[in-house]
């Protein structure tokens, strides 16, 4: 089970949102790489970055921002998403040693965007799972898309797509608490893997995502929760292993 601490941005700057409202940010840093060297220092080796600007806007905002923690630090995992709506931008991240492409809005509405990429390079992409309201988000989650969500996560799996991202966006930054129902409402769907995300609050949290369905749960994210000392990196980790 990996912990994957997020790094979302905004200007350049490390930021988070409650609910993926753009009007209700805060932020944490504008040193990018003093946050991963705070997660490092705790024995962290994944990281989850999501380039809010670039998810808004339909296109990357902050990839120089991005690359630079990957030249920074070559040693660590680092998944990616937010405004990755095209081939060449899947490629130049892959090409610079991204090691995970996080896809939601472009195969939100257009799932065959999923054949144009290389079946090969298809094992490091991710589909983002992210239920508003009962219905499937993108548009840095400010849209919502009336798609049969386990017609949706079969496509992908048929396509060569073994990781999802579960996100309860009425969860994400509250620090309330995961939303065990909708994650397994989700879960039932898939037949790969799954990353979950969205409130994960305490060390309670954490040993229900563990007890959930380990055979198809490869990680949680942890945002807001690390960035207000609600869980310690350490004893998340710990808790894992």
């Amino acid at each position: 089970m990996i912990v994957y601490p997020a790094i979302d941005i905004i200007d350049g700057k490390c930021v988070r949102l409650s609910r993926g409202d753009y009007s209700k940010k805060t932020i944490y840093s504008d040193n990018l790489e003093s946050v991963v060297s705070s997660w490092l220092n705790k024995g962290n080796k994944f990281l989850h970055i999501v380039d809010l600007d670039g998810a808004k806007a339909g296109s990357p905002t902050n990839i120089d921002s991005i690359l630079n923690i990957r030249n920074s630090f070559p040693d660590i995992f680092i998944q990616i998403g937010g405004g990755i709506r095209d081939v060449e931008t899947v490629e130049k991240y892959l090409s610079n040693g991204i090691d995970r492409i996080i896809l939601g809005t472009k195969v939100l509405k257009d799932r065959d965007f999923i054949l144009s990429i290389d079946q090969a390079e298809r094992k490091s992409l991710a589909i983002d799972i992210a239920i508003k309201d009962g219905q499937l988000a993108g548009d840095g989650w400010e849209t919502t898309a009336k798609n049969d969500v386990g017609n949706f996560i079969e496509f992908f799996e048929q396509n060569g797509i073994e990781r999802f991202v579960v996100t309860d966006i009425k969860q994400d930054g509250m620090m309330q608490g995961i939303n065990t129902e909708s994650i397994m409402t989700a879960l039932k769907f898939i037949s790969t893997k799954a990353i979950i995300s969205g409130g994960v609050t305490s060390i309670e949290d954490i040993q229900s995502i563990i007890s959930m369905s380990p055979s198809k749960i490869d990680g949680f994210i942890i945002g807001k929760a690390l960035y207000e000392n609600a869980i310690d990196l350490e004893e998340a980790i710990s808790e894992c292993s």
